[in-house]
């Protein structure tokens, strides 16, 4: 299979996975972050262990510059396929929501939901092709949590996002959310980190209780998010503007 795709916070964690299930099934990548270092890394292992073209492109999501990704994609590697938009926490998390300031409010709606906005526009207007998006959230963008608010609020959003451009624009997009439960990834490891220290017990401790929220007793694993991804990118047209919940079991509301 032959595929092009922009897989966003490509650097580590949730996208390096993203990218990882997209290169295994013969995609060729623009990988976008701000982490330079962690984009040159991560194109070698793509190349290398898949033989697909993987890009690095360092960028802010934040920032208007990010609004050239998806014309670049297709000027270094043609119509786009898939897009896969995955994002860190805001700097300030974890914190109370009453601690955050105007500037993290700002943050979290400019990545969480303009960027992606933007690149759906985009993708709708110039595409030579239908492409499945896939926008990342959390299973507590449901039911918010203070150390994760700013974030879970924000993300809320996505799943009107997503019913709204697979609506106006079926036969330019296909728009999935993702909300995910909890895997061990290097934004997660600084965030139980944080919480752990402010309430005197070891990072080990926290993340078992942490697992403990899901039935299973486990978090998730880097190769089950593999084959999720890889799967939804290909999966049926009929599968559009929906929010697949992927947490092992751990929220309990409907």
């Amino acid at each position: 299979m032959s595929c092009n795709a922009i897989v966003t916070g490509a650097s580590r964690g949730i996208g390096l996975e993203a990218a990882r299930a997209l290169a295994s099934r013969g995609c060729d990548e623009l990988l976008v972050a701000r982490d330079r270092a962690g984009l040159e890394e991560a194109s070698r292992e793509l190349s290398s262990k898949y033989g697909v073209k993987a890009i690095p492109r360092p960028a802010d999501m934040t920032s208007r510059e990010s609004e050239a990704i998806v014309d670049e994609a297709r000027s270094l590697l043609g119509d786009i396929d898939v897009a896969f938009v995955s994002y860190g926490n805001p700097p300030c998390e974890p914190c109370e929501p009453a601690d955050a300031s105007w500037d993290d409010w700002q943050y979290a709606a400019s990545m969480y939901l303009v960027f992606p906005a933007r690149l759906l526009g985009r993708l709708a207007r110039v595409n030579g092709r239908k492409a499945t998006v896939i926008l990342v959230s959390s299973f507590s963008s449901r039911s918010p949590m203070w150390p994760t608010g700013v974030s879970d609020v924000v993300r809320a959003g996505l799943p009107a996002m997503a019913k709204l451009f697979s609506r106006a624009y079926p036969g330019s997009l296909r728009v999935i959310v993702l909300e995910l439960g909890s895997f061990r990834t290097p934004g997660a490891e600084r965030l139980i980190g944080e919480l752990a220290r402010r309430e005197g017990v070891s990072a080990e401790d926290y993340w078992s209780r942490v697992a403990s929220m899901s039935p299973l007793r486990r978090l998730g694993r880097p190769e089950e998010l593999r084959e999720l991804i890889a799967w939804l990118a290909f999966s049926p047209e009929y599968l559009t503007g929906v929010t697949v919940l992927f947490d092992g079991a751990t929220l309990q509301s409907l």
